[in-house]
Order: structure tokens, then C-alpha cells, then sequence
């Protein structure tokens, strides 16, 4: 297949999404480099689920939202074709961030940026609404699981408070989607909005927003 065929097949994608029209996992993750692609289903959102969860933090009024944790940058992406607003993933691992600005690039999604950064000492204050998908999980995870084998192990009880700790600082009117949950204690200071069941398994999507 030439280049021009590839962009085309990889921005009809964003184009569908865009028309509101359903976009498989199997055919997004076909995006992703091989060893990626084989772990998506285990750590990158959902199509479905980053619809959602970009429509509901985007009618909040936010013009910007952070991907705290953002992998690969699949939330973001879609949040960007689907939603007038930008999205910012944050993401510790540079080969990740280099990833996610690619697949913005080919999917032509300038509001899809990625920085890399710690989520626990990162600036968050410009953010109006949040999405977290368990982003300190992933160390105790089997190392054939990972996306990355070599990611140090870390007290993800003590990086969940912390990162809760510093929300807490967001202005009220703020809204923040967790798929899945934490792991963790709720968050202080934000009021559950929304939960809505995502799939067969029952996982959750819940939205806050700031008192």
C-alpha cells in the first residue's frame, strides 16, 4: 500500500469518529506499532468508553483536558475527533509520547498534543476536566503485560494519594472521568456526578465534579 493510501485508510478513521459513527477497538489499535497493539486492550481506553467520557468532560464548558497517564494517546485521539476541544496527554515515557504525536500526526488531530511529564509533580491548574484511566497500575503488572518491561516498581497507594492530593486543587465547576476506578480512596472534594456501567464485565466509568 503507498504512503497516501495508508493516511487515507488512518484518517478515515478520525473522519468517522468525527461523523459519529462507530469505530472498532480491533481496527483503531491496527494503528498502533505490533507490540502496542497486543497490550491495548489491557491499558488503553476503550473506543466507546473515550467517547463518552470525552463528551461528558467537554459539556462541563472545558476547552482543554488532561490525559493523566496517557499512554500511547488513544483517549485523547478520540477525544480530539469527536469533541471541539483539546486534549493534553500527560506520559512519564518518552518513547510513548513519541508514539502518541505520531498517530496525531497521521491521524491529522492537531488538538491531540502529548508532553512528557510525572503526573505527580506535573503543572495541572490550566486543565478544566481530567480523565484518569488507573495510570500507576501498570508496574504491578506481569512483566509480559506491560508496555514497557523496564518500568520501575513504585508505591501506586502512595502515587494515587499524591495525584488525588494535588486535584484537589483544581477550581470548582472542574470535572474529572475515571474508567475503572483507582484503586484508591475518592476523590476529596469532588462530588460523583456520574456511573455508568461500560460493558459486560460492569466496569464503570464514573464523572466528578469539583464542589
Amino acid at each position: 500500500m503507498s504512503r497516501t493510501g495508508e493516511e487515507g485508510w488512518e484518517r478515515a478513521i478520525a473522519g468517522q469518529l468525527a461523523a459519529g459513527l462507530p469505530v472498532s477497538d480491533a481496527r483503531f489499535d491496527r494503528l498502533l506499532p505490533a507490540g502496542l497493539a497486543r497490550l491495548a486492550g489491557l491499558h488503553f481506553t476503550p473506543v466507546a468508553v473515550a467517547v463518552r467520557a470525552a463528551a461528558w468532560l467537554t459539556a462541563g464548558g472545558a476547552g482543554e483536558v488532561a490525559d493523566l497517564g496517557a499512554g500511547a494517546g488513544k483517549f485523547c485521539l478520540v477525544g480530539a475527533a469527536t469533541t471541539p476541544a483539546r486534549f493534553t496527554g500527560l506520559e512519564v515515557r518518552a518513547g510513548l509520547v513519541r508514539v502518541a504525536r505520531e498517530l496525531a500526526r497521521r491521524l491529522d488531530l492537531p488538538r491531540a498534543q502529548f508532553v512528557q511529564a510525572d503526573l505527580r509533580t506535573a503543572p495541572l491548574g490550566r486543565y478544566g476536566a481530567f480523565y484518569l484511566y488507573d495510570p500507576f497500575s501498570e508496574s504491578a503488572a506481569e512483566e509480559d503485560e506491560r508496555l514497557d518491561p523496564w518500568i520501575p516498581t513504585t508505591d501506586r497507594e502512595a502515587d494515587v494519594t499524591t495525584l488525588l492530593s494535588r486535584l484537589e486543587a483544581a477550581p470548582a465547576g472542574s470535572r474529572l472521568a475515571m474508567f475503572c476506578g483507582l484503586g484508591g480512596p475518592e476523590p476529596r472534594g469532588w462530588r460523583l456526578a456520574l456511573r455508568q456501567p461500560v460493558n459486560e464485565r460492569g466496569d464503570l466509568l464514573d464523572g466528578w465534579v469539583k464542589d
